[in-house]
């Protein structure tokens, strides 16, 4: 990598301490002079005499070479921070970090994991850098991804309801665009200050979604004999339910299998093609689950008491959709098993994924996806579940 290198005193010894402080303190960096940047002899003779003051100063050494009758300075060396500091007139980033934090520090001493986190992002701030996504210095944008962190965890530990992205952002910091803005800052901050509840592999609008956060909630989608409380509802392909509405879903009649789809098209097919005829339950999951498409499938599995099936695509995101399904089945005592996702079909159907596939979740142990993720792991394969035309899961070979 070539070194930058300068015709001018002030920019070279602030990039000096730039680099001075990326190192966290543990350098004394140098820097190059740029032979071609001056203009005449005298800009560069002005350009030696503040460089001989800074070294007489004893804030640089000037590195020096060629002839001893004919010495030039070809480069310049840290030696002593303070007094760089001090000729320019410039705090330590560490002081300016110190003191923009000083506030939230006072906050976050009241709270051990808020503590640590603020002190992380003071530390990379010292070095000149960002943190989290969140850019050097910004105090605000941290405090704001903090206050929601903290609002989202205190609401996810209430059970409170779904909610969109805006009415939620207003009533906890008073901007209704905060949390569309930082959603990764804020999953972040929740990783740290409430770790219990986190989702594992979860993009940060997937965790939004397990803890009732929706940037537009959407109804839920349910095909099959059910109905609302005691009234039944009329024979259709398949009827969406108000997010508010869902805790209230019974079953009219036991259905032979409970099945959720990941892709609204392929849960379509199914309903109009397949349900109408089996009797199925079948249950859209919107591709990760909303907290109360979530419980309905929970809470209608446990009622059914019959085989629960998922359908999803092949493919890290598919699996990891699967997984946060089949764990929340679990105590409730109903296993969840794969329809149309399996080794096999990856192997003979699969195309190789694209380089942005998301990861793998990494607690598959004892998971009904175990052997596709392995085989997923193994070949780099993938496959949209729109491909298969729809069948009953009681019918697959």
């Amino acid at each position: 990598m070539t070194r930058r290198a300068f015709a001018d005193a002030g920019a070279l010894l602030n990039h000096l301490l730039d680099r001075h402080e990326a190192s966290a303190g543990g350098t004394r960096p140098t820097a190059a002079i740029d032979e071609d940047g001056f203009g005449s002899v005298a800009e560069r003779d002005a350009f030696d005499a503040d460089l001989a003051r800074l070294e007489q100063a004893g804030a640089v050494q000037l590195i020096r070479k060629g002839p001893r009758s004919d010495l030039r300075t070809t480069g310049v060396r840290l030696t002593t921070p303070a007094l760089a500091y001090a000729h320019l007139g410039r705090a330590p980033s560490g002081d300016q970090v110190d003191a923009r934090l000083a506030d939230l520090r006072a906050r976050a001493d009241r709270d051990a994991p808020e503590r640590e986190l603020v002190e992380d992002v003071a530390s990379a701030w010292r070095r000149g850098v960002g943190h989290m996504a969140i850019p050097q210095g910004d105090v605000r944008t941290l405090a704001t991804v903090i206050d929601l962190a903290h609002a989202i965890a205190a609401r996810a530990d209430s059970g409170a309801g779904e909610l969109d992205f805006r009415t939620f952002s207003r009533a906890a910091v008073g901007d209704s665009k905060a949390l569309e803005r930082n959603v990764r800052q804020v999953a972040w901050a929740l990783a740290r200050l409430a770790p219990h509840l986190a989702v594992p592999g979860a993009t940060a609008d997937e965790l939004m979604l397990s803890m009732g956060l929706a940037k537009l909630p959407q109804p839920v989608l349910v095909s099959g004999s059910f109905g609302i409380g005691d009234a039944p509802f009329p024979s259709l392909s398949f009827i969406g339910i108000p997010p508010e509405a869902a805790a209230s879903l019974s079953l009219a009649k036991r259905p032979p299998y409970v099945l959720t789809v990941e892709n609204y098209v392929s849960f379509v097919r199914h309903a109009r093609e397949v349900g109408a005829r089996d009797g199925g339950l079948t249950i859209y999951s919107g591709g990760f689950p909303s907290r109360p498409a979530l419980d309905a499938i929970v809470r209608l599995s446990a009622a059914a008491q019959t085989p629960v099936f998922h359908w999803g695509d092949m493919d890290a995101g598919g699996v990891r959709i699967f997984r946060h399904i089949e764990q929340a089945l679990a105590p409730v005592g109903r296993a969840l098993r794969p329809h149309l996702m399996s080794a096999a079909l990856l192997r003979t159907y699969g195309r190789a994924a694209s380089g942005d596939n998301v990861k793998l979740p990494g607690d598959l142990a004892g998971s009904a996806m175990e052997e596709l993720a392995v085989e997923f792991g193994r070949t780099g394969l993938v496959h949209e579940q729109e491909e298969f035309d729809p069948i009953s899961p009681i019918d697959e070979p």
